[in-house]
């Protein structure tokens, strides 16, 4: 759970307070559970502005109170000897940061120091707190946390109706392709490549039988013993009108099932292409799936989103009541 307060998170990932560090500035709380702590003006103004800076303007006894209840909870954690592995911690931020499996320990750790403006050594550091201070709040509260009740029917139709918006499918259409590749050829191949597949299209005219004996002979390994399979289009994908290209996609979409294209140029090369299927936009209803490539309902994804929400919530609530234990335990003195 990303979100956890701003004492656990926006003063561990912002501010390059050391708490822990006396200083010989001014003290403004001293925070004592396990050990006693300064926390120094000069902490503070730099938290701060470090807020300010990232658009959070907060009062200066806001801020310290949170600073302090960022203190009893790091000692909180430290004291019942809550342990994070180094392994935790690169996987954390590998998370934190969008980072793949394709990006080596190395480049992450020079991803963080470039773009986070800080040391790996001392961003791992904030990163292990968080991640010993979540811990602890799921072994304290660990019941609370375990009882989270699901989203009830009443919620889900609530947000559904809420946010329909959110649940409209674009056109779709569904294709199998003969396909010769020109990626690469020179102006001569590209000719031979144009010839190829006029020869296609000339034998398969508008006969779905010729077209099966056809695809045999396309260039697309994955598709050729399937029918053709291309799949579904999405009008709506940028992404694939761009690698495809607007002639390739406002032919398809002219097309209705069960028709068999003349020869269509995409990026990549020149197409015949089946209809298979053509679904009109539409309102997805609680029960109609979100894509036809995975088996998840619109109820699905909003009872994850809920649940998370829920979450979220009593996490925090979770927080909230743990701080406010810890500092009836704790000796806190304020000198602002």
């Amino acid at each position: 759970m990303k979100r956890i307060l701003l004492s656990i998170f926006l003063i561990l990932v912002l501010s390059a307070a050391v708490y822990s560090q006396e200083s010989m500035d001014q003290r403004v709380a001293i925070v004592n559970l396990a050990k006693s702590e300064i926390i120094s003006r000069k902490q503070l103004d730099q938290t701060i502005r470090v807020l300010n800076q990232a658009g959070i303007n907060k009062s200066e006894q806001e801020v310290l109170e949170v600073m302090v209840e960022d203190v009893l909870l790091r000692q909180a954690a430290e004291k019942e000897g809550i342990q994070v592995s180094e392994a935790e911690i690169l996987s954390a931020i590998r998370k934190e940061v969008g980072a793949g499996a394709n990006v080596s320990d190395e480049q992450l750790r020079d991803f963080v120091e470039q773009r986070m403006n800080v040391s790996w050594t001392v961003y791992a550091d904030r990163s292990r707190t968080t991640l010993a201070v979540q811990r602890y709040i799921r072994k304290v509260k660990g019941n609370k946390l375990a009882n989270i009740p699901s989203p009830s029917d009443d919620e889900i139709k609530r947000f559904y109706d809420e946010n329909t918006k959110q649940f409209f499918m674009p056109k779709r259409v569904t294709l199998d392709h003969v396909y010769v590749d020109t990626r690469g050829l020179n102006s001569a191949e590209q000719q031979k490549a144009q010839e190829r597949i006029n020869g296609y299209s000339k034998q398969i005219g508008k006969s779905s039988a010729e077209f099966e004996k056809v695809v045999e002979l396309s260039d697309d390994s994955a598709s050729k013993y399937n029918h053709g399979r291309f799949g579904t289009l999405r009008i709506d994908d940028n992404n694939r009108r761009k690698f495809l290209g607007d002639e390739f996609f406002d032919t398809v979409f002219n097309l209705k099932k069960g028709d068999i294209s003349p020869v269509v140029k995409s990026n990549v090369g020149y197409h015949i292409v089946r209809v298979e299927d053509v679904d009109e936009p539409q309102l997805l209803a609680l029960n109609d799936k979100v894509s036809d490539e995975q088996n998840i309902t619109v109820k699905d994804t909003i009872v994850q989103y809920l649940t998370a929400r829920k979450q979220d919530t009593i996490f925090k609530e979770c927080v909230r009541e743990v701080t406010d234990d810890l500092k009836k335990k704790a000796t806190v003195k304020y000198f602002l």
